[in-house]
């Protein structure tokens, strides 16, 4: 039976044929110059896959020469990975009024070229559950591993990139991950490049935070949601959440409590328009009439009209209005806060840079910036020429800009 080849002479030919020294390899692979000689002189005879992979990729080899150097390490194609592990959260099954955005997703995560795409939008519109329904719906394109992580952390900070990457290495069975920041992330990247891995991450909150992760063209894919638009994350396909159209609105509202909301149309609709549609707030409202069969939908209409009670009756369990609008508005700059607290107790439905630069003393440059970043940030609308704050925002947004005006007169 023939033997395969030394590893360490395969790999000695594959770095002189490419004119590279050790010292060149270990700096594209992020492997150590004494870790590259030990495996040149056979001293490491079968190294890890993860080791073979960061090798091929600095050294720029073909399938046909990876596969041969795989062979060589005795790792070869049929090895199963050691991957194969599903972290996704349960399905969210019927998505009402989604069936675009999931679409366009789907498409975006099985094209043949580079497979990443980010899901943005305001509080409450149901990011993490289009994220979770499509990556439970591309499964079978994955079949090495559906990676799952949250990078908010409970003070609403940015998880760092060295723990993000950490968090990835240990879940793609990396039990001893490189000291750098720089051979982490490059290990994760030959570690996708050589599976089949979907990594889906909720709450990106900049990109840097995973543009190390990104590969480009590769059988891995990325899924992220995020709560701001990324706009400097070339080759990523965007797609924007905005909230329910009103007809998907009141048909949430079918699914939790049924017939009820065909016997009380008026006060659907009006429970209906004090959620805004945000899919978060139908949930909450639908929850609270679902524990309470012997109450009317009147009365829950009725409670939701107090504009200063209305985000305190959007609470359940650990659902809460209040609490998606404040975790993005924490991500804001303090001078983009200003100016939402600003523009909320403007006495108008459209925001119109022209006419917003007196009452608030700013040049319309500036300010036009100002709503940018805000659009961007999904807590205003672009409308024609001007911009909308969702109802719940402006609301939230007030009580703000009123808490410390309460605090003294208390």
């Amino acid at each position: 039976m023939a033997t395969r080849p030394a590893f360490g002479t395969v790999l000695r030919a594959y770095r002189t044929g490419a004119g590279l020294t050790q010292e060149d390899l270990a700096d594209r692979s992020g492997l150590s110059v004494r870790a590259i000689r030990n495996l040149e002189i056979g001293r490491t005879g079968r190294p890890q896959r993860q080791t073979v992979a960061l090798l091929s990729l600095a050294l720029r080899l073909t399938e046909p020469e990876e596969a041969a150097l795989l062979t060589a390490a005795g790792r070869g194609h049929t090895e199963p990975p050691s991957g194969g592990r599903c972290e996704l959260p349960p399905d969210v099954p019927d998505l009402c009024g989604r069936d675009l955005p999931v679409a366009a997703v789907t498409r975006a995560l099985t094209t043949t070229g580079p497979k990443a795409a980010l899901i943005s939008g305001g509080p409450g519109v149901g990011r993490t559950a289009v994220a979770v329904h499509v990556a439970h719906r591309v499964r079978d394109r994955f079949p090495d591993g559906q990676l799952y992580a949250d990078l908010d952390q409970p003070d609403r900070t940015p998880i760092s990139v060295d723990a993000v990457l950490t968090r990835l290495l240990r879940s793609l069975d990396v039990t001893d991950p490189p000291a750098t920041r720089d051979e982490r992330a490059a290990l994760v990247r030959a570690e996708l490049a050589a599976r089949r891995v979907l990594v889906v991450l909720e709450n990106v909150a900049h990109e840097g935070q995973v543009r190390p992760l990104l590969t480009g063209a590769a059988p891995s894919a990325v899924l992220m949601t995020s709560r701001r638009d990324l706009l400097a994350l070339p080759g990523v396909q965007t797609v924007r959440l905005d909230p329910l159209g009103a007809a998907c609105a009141r048909q949430v509202l079918v699914r939790l409590v049924g017939g009820r909301v065909r016997d009380e149309p008026d006060a659907a609709w009006a429970i209906v328009d004090a959620c805004a549609r945000l899919p978060v707030a139908l949930h909450i409202a639908g929850s609270w009439l679902a524990a309470r069969p012997h109450r009317p939908l009147a009365d829950l209409a009725a409670l939701l009209t107090d504009d200063d009670l209305v985000l305190d009756r959007l609470t359940v369990a650990d659902l809460s209005v209040r609490a998606c609008i404040a975790t993005h508005v924490a991500t804001l700059r303090p001078d983009e806060q200003r100016l939402l607290h600003q523009l909320a107790h403007v006495d108008t439905d459209t925001l119109t840079p022209a006419e917003l630069c007196h009452p608030l003393a700013s040049a319309e440059p500036a300010l036009r910036d100002g709503l940018d970043a805000l659009a961007h940030a999904h807590l205003l609308t672009p409308v024609g020429t001007g911009y909308r704050m969702n109802p719940l925002v402006r609301r939230y947004a007030q009580e703000e800009a009123g808490l410390p005006r309460l605090r003294a007169a208390r």
